[in-house]
């Protein structure tokens, strides 16, 4: 955990003689003010070397060995409500991005395919200064990750039981990304990045913070182009279906390239020290170009061919666009820590696919048409009003109180259109949804004791209309009483204890919701209206130890629910059929640890690792998968000569890792070297790394062994890759854009665009 930080005291010249400092004050002071006064001037005289006394009679001047202050800067704070680690003062920040930071925070892990979790999950949501931004979620997050510099990022907060003032829907976990705009700055600052990598991709991005009086702005833009070889990886796919007895085999290639736009401006306005004003706006913009060349086959029981067809799949049009606005108003009390919130927040969403898929080398073809273009649209609009308070009555206990109101629309339209005989299908969807929700915590402090108790209420409507009368209308009514408890001791000033217990809610997304069907040769795939919200439960227990070279985290936990809303698989007319029910049962029993050992200076090991028990379940047709698995993650950060620091991660994962009711996930392994070397006064940074260098092809395989068929995914990567890294910092970082203390967050829905 811990980095040293080193500064030189200098040379001190030691003033022997104080006497006459203080001989003309001798009849205005007592005794006692008259050696306070003159300690005070010893201090004074002993820290500005340069300065002469006014009178001196004889004065000697000693020559001090070097004074070295060694102060060893807390990274990681575990607080009642939140794990925090400290970017800002992790001098690699500046060569990493926040991807390559994140696998050094406890609870979190990134794994060779750079997919991450949290306490083994992938079940989580990402905030950026305290609310959900709409450009870090979906399938596109860790590009955008890598894309970010960590030298832009002031802490990251890691969040396993959120407490009533956070939705209650969303997931078991939070993490909340704090740029630097949320620091206290002053004057202009910035960075400019750039990166490239042997697969040819490449990323630039820029940052700039400036001042004008009571008025901070801060301007970020990035840009990622992502090469189609950065993800090349061959594909074999084999099952075998109970019922039947036949058997398919699926084989080929696929590769996506990607070009991003994102970035925001954000502005503060101090109008005194009690009143503030933000505002802020977004945008992200992502377009892919994928391709996929595959061979598919399936056999009868008596290895007889049914059917055989190559098929060419391309995404000659695809483009998500965000834009998104908030705004707050902040006005503290004379009582400090008094606080209300006034936020806004706007965000539109709008993505398009032109997706095409044709056929060729066709026996006994198991459909009506060669090909098809499917166009679909996809519009989201989301405003959020929400009002917090904060009262503390105190030195011990503090009260947190507020109203949120949420207004969404989802539109979508979907049209299949058929090389054949087959018909073209269109389909339109409009789902609405209004969320009021209230809260209420209660936080005590008494000694090493802190506790805290929530309860939040949230009642929803949901609406769906199909223009097109494919489906009746629909309405849902949601109400959900959602409590929250920890309580933590601190057993001395480095070791802390905390006991917690959380309860979220999961509400689905449109794509969840959308009964549209999707039709292929092989394969149904479709929405279920009648979903409702999932809920979750979890009792978790924290130990942590601070040391001056070691730091340990250890985190056993327990969760269930029993309404998760299942993905559901069944075979039916020789076809896989996939849609969605709230149905799914879950037990996990799992612990995670987080070790860092700085054994001298210069060196630092960094292990995460943890393991986990599943045990899920789908009550019709029963269904019952389990399992025991966990991640091990490894680095090595050394000083070496020449001002060069070299760090090696390795690391993967291993067991039968669970996290649905059919599939078992593979073991992998993975490991990277990087080096890094500061110029110019620390203001340019050069990194060089190598991912996987001895390693030609990674295979990673998913098995189903559960449902109407199981086999498996067979997946080969060419992992290796070298690259360079540059960042410049420019300016003094001495203000910033103030935050709010409390903000919007909305995290609640799962599948589909959300925002």
């Amino acid at each position: 955990m811990g980095k040293f930080f080193y500064g030189k005291v200098g040379r001190i010249e030691k003033k022997t003689n104080f006497a006459d400092y203080t001989t003309n004050n001798e009849k205005r002071f007592t005794m006692r003010k008259k050696a306070l006064l003159t300690l005070a001037a010893s201090l004074a005289a002993a820290s500005l070397p340069a300065q002469n006394t006014a009178r001196t009679d004889s004065t000697e001047t000693h020559k001090m060995e070097e004074v070295i202050v060694t102060q060893r800067r807390q990274l990681i704070k575990n607080d009642i409500d939140k794990l925090t680690y400290d970017v800002q003062h992790d001098k690699t920040a500046q060569t990493k991005t926040t991807l390559e930071i994140l696998k050094k925070i406890p609870l979190v892990t990134v794994d060779g395919q750079e997919n991450i979790k949290i306490q083994g999950s992938a079940n989580f949501k990402v905030y950026k200064n305290g609310h959900p931004d709409p450009s870090l979620s979906g399938q596109n997050l860790k590009d955008i990750l890598k894309a970010i510099p960590a030298s832009t990022i002031k802490r990251i907060e890691v969040i396993t039981d959120p407490g009533a003032k956070y939705d209650a829907e969303g997931t078991t976990a939070i993490l909340n990304i704090v740029m630097l705009g949320s620091s206290r700055l002053q004057g202009v600052s910035g960075n400019v990045n750039a990166g490239a990598n042997t697969n040819g991709s490449t990323r630039v991005g820029a940052y700039l913070t400036t001042q004008a009086g009571k008025l901070t702005t801060a301007v970020n833009y990035n840009y990622a182009d992502q090469n189609k070889k950065q993800t090349e990886n061959d594909r074999d796919e084999a099952y075998d279906y109970v019922k039947t007895g036949e058997h398919t085999h699926e084989y080929g290639k696929n590769s996506t390239g990607a070009k991003i736009h994102f970035g925001n401006i954000s502005a503060s306005y101090e109008i005194d020290s009690l009143n503030l004003l933000t505002a802020s706006t977004n945008f992200f913009g992502y377009k892919a170009d994928a391709n996929t060349q595959s061979t598919t086959e399936r056999w009868d029981r008596n290895n007889r061919l049914i059917y055989k067809f190559d098929s060419d799949v391309t995404t000659p049009g695809y483009s998500y666009l965000n834009l998104g606005g908030r705004f707050d108003y902040q006005h503290k009390t004379r009582l400090e820590g008094e606080t209300l919130t006034l936020s806004y927040m706007l965000a539109a969403t709008r993505q398009h696919t032109t997706f095409r898929q044709t056929y060729s080398n066709m026996t006994n073809f198991p459909a009506d048409y060669t090909g098809y273009d499917q166009n679909s649209r996809e519009r989201f609009t989301e405003h959020t009003f929400q009002i917090d308070y904060v009262r503390p009555f105190g030195k011990h206990h503090k009260l947190e109180s507020g109203t949120k109101y949420i207004l969404r629309h989802n539109n979508s339209t979907s049209l299949m259109d058929y090389q054949g005989t087959t018909p073209d299908m269109e389909n339109r969807f409009r789902h609405n949804a209004q969320v009021a929700a209230a809260y209420l915590s209660y936080i005590l402090t008494a000694g090493k004791w802190s506790a805290r108790a929530g309860l939040r209420y949230e009642y929803t409507h949901m609406k769906a209309t199909y223009p097109d009368g494919s489906n009746a209308d629909f309405h849902a009514h949601l109400n959900d009483w959602v409590p929250s408890a920890s309580i933590q001791y601190k057993i001395s000033d480095g070791q802390t204890l905390k006991l917690s217990y959380n309860t979220s809610i999961n509400r689905p997304g449109i794509s969840y919701l959308n009964p549209a069907v999707i039709s292929t040769p092989t394969s149904l795939s479709f929405g279920n209206a009648d979903l409702g919200s999932s809920r979750n439960q979890k009792l978790q227990l924290t130990y942590m130890l601070v040391a001056p070279k070691f730091t340990l985290q250890l985190n056993p936990y327990y969760s269930f629910t029993n309404n998760g809303i299942a993905h559901i698989m069944y075979e039916q007319n020789h076809k896989n059929v996939y849609t969605y029910q709230n149905i799914l049962k879950s037990k996990v029993f799992g612990i995670s640890s987080y070790t860092e050992w700085t054994p001298f200076t210069g060196t630092t090991f960094t292990l995460n690792a943890s393991m986990r028990y599943a045990h899920i379940t789908l009550p019709t047709p029963y269904i019952k998968n389990s399992g025991c698995g966990g991640g091990i993650y490894f680095d090595w950060e050394q000083k070496i000569p020449w001002k060069l620091t070299l760090t090696t991660s390795l690391g993967g994962e291993y067991g039968n890792r669970v996290y649905n009711p059919y599939a078992i996930e593979g073991h992998w392994f993975y490991y990277d070297f990087t080096l890094t070397r500061r110029f110019l006064k620390d203001k340019l940074t050069v990194s060089l790394s190598a991912e996987s260098p001895f390693i030609k092809e990674k295979p990673t395989t998913y098995r189903t062994v559960q449902g109407d068929y199981t086999g498996f995914e067979r997946a080969v990567m060419k992992p290796r890759c070298f690259g360079i890294r540059l960042s410049w910092n420019f300016g003094k970082l001495k203000a910033s854009v103030k935050k709010a203390d409390r903000s919007i967050e909305n995290d609640d829905l799962v599948g589909g665009v959300k925002k």
